[in-house]
């Protein structure tokens, strides 16, 4: 044969031996794409040692056979290359395989040998037609399901998944330990306390010290609140680490194991041998970090208990006609203060008398709907999360479902833990809204009705019926009338829980309409406009809270405008108008606070903001509780009791005048006295100086001898005249002296007609003015025997009883008040907080004066006046005034 053929032999035989060989070799890459894939996955760093080696030794196993397997394949024979070339080549009748077969007989025939060589010709030339081809290897014979394809395709993405380094992942498989090849041993610990306390965490072992400095850092005490979590974490540990747990109570200690990985969790060999250990801490507790038996840690932690929130009411709840109620408390945790409630619940009534039954109504009988919980009445807290909250909050409960009756009240308060405080049940009746239109009062009562059990509606279903069946005598806004009679038919047609609550509030909706008109929904849009403006404050944007401080200013406008349309309604004769400066002022005073509010809601201060708001909502409550024909009525008497104390401080003044007048009388006759003493007592000088009466007496008698020597006609010139100044001193004295008995006589006469008319007001106090009565008698009858000095004391007496009298009439007045809702103070106060000069005179007890000074200030005067006491020089008028203050002091 040719060469080219034999050429053709050696690659079939070539090809033929790669197509044995190729499915054993795929044998080989399936054993290690699995084992890499494996690898890949992070298998090797979570089993167990003794199974890690049996798994690779498995798979050396499969390796080594494999290789084997491949090693010992055949080399293809000459035929059977031969053969694949033919089958290959796809020439029909083996022309490879004759052309090398020969003649066994008939060589020596010449027809034969010439027919076999042209067999041989013919066999030649398909020869050369012959063709080696590709190899073929037919993997699929051996692997007819593709698993070698599954497992290329799953390698792939495993190997791009995998985190850090591919080579590291598989020398994974031949370590059996945290050896100097693997990663080095690491313990970390701390605690973190709850989110809510603030505090941050606290550090228990840090694996990047040094063993020595660990160990010394053993045994260490720490306290720590609440709810804090210990976590351990452990790496390059053979057995991993856990937790060894002895808290108070426990007879044995408790043993945490480390959180098992999730599902779903990517492993790699960096997170192989990383373990850790989670533990909530409730009570106090020693705690070991344990890896195996080998101790890495030991910490002794003390709980800090997180007590609930404290809160208690501080002042007693007061109650307003509009139906609003101010509750003041404080609260106090050692974290902070979220929210804070008013809880209330129904008192039940007492059991009936059963001697009283038969005239009791018929009880209810039939099923009911259920009760529905009360409205949440939240109160204000200025800052949340705050530690300490001392305020007040005024609560409006005239819709409550509960307003009016007898409740059980106490407060909640809840901690940012979630940890609820309560305070000392009270038990009131909560303020309701006083109706003075029996329209209004007969509607109200229909919705209490109502709300108290749903049985009730076909008794409410009929006094509405009844109500309106002639609405000509006593409803006059159609609006009232079309809404009770909507109210009706959809009572008379559904019993669902949503149209009696529908109902329920359209009654009082319909109530206000009666009792305020107009003002009513003037006051629902201002409430509505506040709370959009609340709302602004909390996102604290800046648009929307110029839109909503517009919006509240015009409503505010609307509101006063309706309040002084109804006042003038209700009473378009009565009362004085206000002046221009008092309506100037309240304006101004509001135009100020709407400023302030504005300014501290762009500045984001949302205490102040908030603070603002509740102070225009208790103004525009004092308002409307102004505006009642009550308050009118009871101003009228403050101001006829105002009438009456400005008469009484008259009377005062006048007998302060009185008595200043006495003394100076005194003041004069002791100076005549003297005068006419030093002239005519023939050098007695000297002598003890006589009383008032002795020096009357003596003025007397010299005036008269001066009268004898002026008709004697001496000579002594000198002694005539200063006769006549005595008898004119005598009878100037004697005019002084009438004057002030009937100045005392006329103020003890207007003094008795001003206690009558006081008596039967029922105000001032009679036995005090019943005093200055008598001490002002007996002055009179001191003034007609002319002793000035007794005369000035028993004034200095009633004089003190008036005062006295005078100042507890304007506490009576103080307590009777019923605007005691100002800013400060102890006075009463008007809407916008002023002193109100109408209802008593203001004290000054809402001005402070500073402490610092007051001693030594007091004794700075006192100085004073004793210096200017001793300076002779001084006018007399003054030296009287020193004098009359040194004594009282």
């Amino acid at each position: 044969m040719s060469r080219s053929f034999a050429r053709k032999v050696r690659l079939s035989a070539l090809a033929l031996f790669f197509e044995r060989l190729w499915p054993r070799l795929w044998l080989i890459f399936g054993v290690a794409m699995l084992f890499a894939m494996l690898s890949f996955l992070g298998l090797w760093s979570n089993l167990d040692p003794l199974l890690h080696k049996i798994l690779l030794a498995a798979f050396g196993v499969a390796g080594v056979a494999a290789v084997i397997y491949a090693v010992r394949i055949p080399w293809p024979t000459r035929d059977e290359a031969i053969r694949r070339i033919e089958r290959r080549s796809g020439v029909p009748h083996r022309p490879a395989t004759s052309y090398e077969d020969t003649l066994t007989s008939g060589a020596e025939n010449a027809d034969t040998s010439v027919l076999w060589q042209a067999h041989r010709q013919r066999l030649a030339k398909a020869i050369q037609r012959l063709k080696v081809g590709n190899p073929a290897p037919r993997t699929d014979r051996f692997d007819p399901w593709a698993v070698r394809g599954l497992l290329l395709l799953l390698l792939i993405p495993v190997a791009l998944m995998a985190t850090g380094n591919l080579g590291d992942r598989l020398a994974a498989a031949f370590r059996f330990g945290a050896s100097e090849h693997g990663p080095p041993a690491r313990l970390d610990a701390w605690v973190t306390p709850p989110p809510y306390t603030g505090l941050p965490p606290v550090l228990l072992a840090d694996g990047a010290k040094p063993a020595e400095e660990q160990a010394q850092e053993q045994g260490k005490f720490f306290e720590v609140p609440d709810h804090s979590l210990l976590t351990l974490r452990g790496v390059g540990f053979n057995n991993g680490v856990s937790l060894e747990v002895l808290a108070d109570g426990m007879a044995e200690p408790m043993t945490v194991k480390p959180e098992k990985p999730k599902a779903d969790a990517p492993k790699n060999s960096d997170t192989a041998t990383v373990a850790e250990v989670r533990y909530e801490i409730r009570k106090s507790a020693r705690v070991r970090a344990l890896a195996g038996s080998q101790q890495l840690g030991l910490w002794t932690f003390d709980v800090i208990v997180d007590a609930p929130p404290k809160i208690v009411m501080t002042k007693p709840i007061s109650g307003t006609p509009r139906g609003s109620m101010r509750v003041t408390y404080k609260a106090d945790d050692d974290y902070g203060i979220q929210n804070a409630e008013v809880k209330l619940q129904k008192i039940p009534p007492k059991p009936i008398d059963p001697s009283k039954a038969w005239a009791q109504p018929p009880a209810l009988t039939g099923p009911r709907l259920p009760l529905e919980r009360p409205p949440v009445l939240s109160l204000r807290i200025p800052r949340p999360g705050a530690k300490t909250v001392d305020t007040s909050t005024l609560l409006d409960v005239a819709e409550n479902p509960l307003a009016g009756q007898r409740v059980k009240l106490w407060l909640e308060a809840t901690d940012v833990g979630g940890q609820i405080g309560r305070s000392k049940p009270i038990e009131i009746v909560l303020p309701s809204r006083r109706f003075k239109n029996p329209l209004a009062r007969a509607v109200v009562e229909q919705r209490g009705k109502l709300m108290d059990d749903s049985r009730n509606r076909p008794m409410v279903v009929r006094a509405l019926d009844a109500l309106t069946m002639e609405p000509e005598g006593f409803i006059k806004d159609n609006g009232v009338y079309l809404g009770l009679r909507s109210v009706f038919h959809r009572l008379d047609h559904e019993d669902s829980r949503q149209a009696i609550n529908s109902s329920v509030s359209e009654l009082w909706q319909i109530a206000l309409k009666i009792e305020d008109g107009d003002l009513s929904q003037a006051e629902r849009a201002l409430k509505d406009a506040q709370d959009r403006l609340s709302d602004a404050i909390e996102k604290g944007d800046d648009k929307e809270i110029q839109a909503a401080m517009a919006e509240l200013r015009k409503r505010l406008n609307d509101y006063l405008n309706e309040m002084q349309k109804q006042a003038e309604k209700d009473n378009p004769s009565q009362g004085n108008p206000p002046d221009d400066q008092s309506q100037q002022l309240g304006q101004q005073d509001l135009d100020q606070m709407m400023k302030d509010l504005e300014k501290s809601a762009r500045e984001g201060s949302r205490e102040d903001a908030e603070r603002m708001l509740s102070e225009l909502r208790e103004l525009m409550d004092r308002l409307q509780a102004a505006n009642t024909p009550e308050a009118r009525a009871q101003q009228k008497r403050a101001e006829q009791m105002m009438k009456k104390l400005n008469e009484l401080s008259d009377l005062t003044g006048k007998q302060q005048q009185l008595m200043d007048d006495t003394f100076s009388q005194r003041r004069r006759q002791e100076g005549q006295g003297g005068s006419q003493e030093d002239r005519g007592q023939d050098g007695q000088d000297g002598q003890p100086r006589m009383g008032s009466k002795g020096k009357q007496g003596q003025g007397q008698q010299r005036g008269d001898n001066g009268m004898q020597a002026d008709q004697q006609g001496g000579s002594d010139q000198g002694e005539g005249p200063q006769g006549q100044q005595g008898q004119s001193g005598g009878q100037q004295q004697r005019r002084s002296k009438g004057s002030l008995q009937d100045r005392q006589a006329q103020l003890r006469n207007e003094l008795d007609q001003l206690k009558k008319d006081l008596e039967q007001m029922g105000a001032g106090d009679p036995d005090k003015l019943g005093n200055a009565q008598d001490s002002m008698g007996k002055a009179e009858d001191a003034l007609k025997q002319g002793d000035l000095d007794e005369a000035a004391n028993q004034q200095g007496q009633a004089l003190e009883q008036m005062r006295q009298s005078a100042q507890q009439m304007a506490e009576q007045m103080q307590k009777n008040s019923q605007q005691r809702l100002g800013r400060g103070g102890t006075s009463p106060r008007d809407p916008f907080g002023r002193p109100q000069r109408a209802q008593g005179p203001d004290f000054g007890n809402s001005v402070k004066v500073p402490d610092a000074i007051d001693a030594q200030r007091a004794r700075e005067i006192l100085e004073e006046l004793r210096k200017r006491a001793g300076q002779n020089t001084r006018p007399e008028d003054e030296l009287e005034y020193i004098d009359r203050l040194l004594k009282r002091f």
